[in-house]
């Protein structure tokens, strides 16, 4: 017999790897047609995911979609939809199957009817082990490309990177208060209607834009974590996961797109979020990253300058 609790254990699970999936998917475009076409497009057409043309594009179907009022009735119907979306994509192009395929996961991660359907099981089934298979290849590559950049990097380049984020003026920190004023209201309205995972995405967002500032309220954060946690039980570490996967993808994007200093910022403010812990999510392969920049900081004798409390000393 299936529990209530054993159902949500389960949601959490697929909504966490569809969550992976989609950041895997906007890695994989990427990375050209071939890749695409290899790691996602023929999983699907190999299991039978294909159909004729529809009368109206992908993103049209998409639009209507979303325009569709929350009706818990027709939940049901939503999968079934998604499963028809992507196999009308796929004769499409390869933009519209990435599309459909991401708003498929996507709702896979806001319902837990949606998510144990048979077909998310289904689709998730066939585009796992391919994405993970190009993961693990992409993040080869992509640990070559980031120590070639950080290895011919400026000197200043790499420094700006580091530079600790400081107040400029009193508007800044008027600035900060009133986001986290707007942060408490906006989760107040998410969680007055039972939007857990708006109110996920708008604690990520805020701690990582802000949490390696000085000014970053942590008191509050903490207390806002706290509550949704008791409205939510797990609700901490559903939110840990989601922020380790956001940086993770915005580190191998910005390898990819050769921005060195946006890549060192993510690897900080992994640092500032998990403090260490081994136990996060992408912990080992972020670290792999970190002990790349630090050996290359070593060989550039650049430790000296870094630990400068401010770079008008240097």
């Amino acid at each position: 017999m299936t529990t209530k609790g054993s159902m949500e254990e389960k949601f959490k699970t697929r909504a966490g790897y569809a969550q992976e999936m989609v950041k895997n998917i906007r890695i994989l475009a990427l990375n050209g047609k071939n890749n695409f076409r290899k790691f996602l497009f023929d999983p699907l057409y190999e299991a039978g995911w294909y159909n004729d043309t529809s009368r109206q594009s992908t993103a049209k179907l998409i639009e209507k979609m979303k325009e569709q009022p929350y009706d818990s009735a027709l939940v049901h119907t939503i999968a079934p939809q998604c499963k028809r979306l992507v196999c009308f994509s796929m004769s499409e192009g390869l933009s519209p199957l990435g599309n459909s395929s991401i708003f498929f996961l996507e709702k896979i991660q806001w319902d837990q009817q949606v998510a144990l359907s048979n077909e998310s099981i289904e689709f998730t089934g066939i585009i796992m082990p391919p994405l993970n298979e190009f993961m693990k290849l992409n993040n080869e590559s992509n640990e070559k490309l980031f120590t070639e950049a950080v290895a011919s990097a400026e000197k200043d380049e790499i420094l700006t990177a580091f530079e600790p984020v400081k107040l400029s003026s009193g508007s800044v920190k008027v600035q900060l208060d009133s986001e986290i004023k707007r942060l408490y209201n906006n989760i107040q309205i998410a969680s007055r209607y039972q939007n857990i995972p708006k109110c996920m995405k708008l604690l990520s967002t805020y701690i990582i834009q802000y949490s390696d500032n000085e000014e970053y309220a942590r008191g509050d954060v903490e207390k806002l974590v706290d509550a949704m946690t008791k409205r939510a039980p797990g609700f901490d570490t559903d939110l840990r996961n989601t922020m380790a996967i956001d940086l993770y993808y915005r580190i191998r994007k910005s390898v990819h797109d050769g921005d060195i200093s946006t890549t060192i910022q993510a690897i900080r403010k992994y640092g500032y979020i998990f403090e260490g812990d081994s136990s996060a999510k992408h912990f080992y392969d972020i670290d792999r990253f970190e002990r790349i920049l630090y050996k290359i900081i070593t060989e550039k004798g650049l430790w000296k300058e870094l630990k400068k409390e401010a770079r008008g000393q240097l």
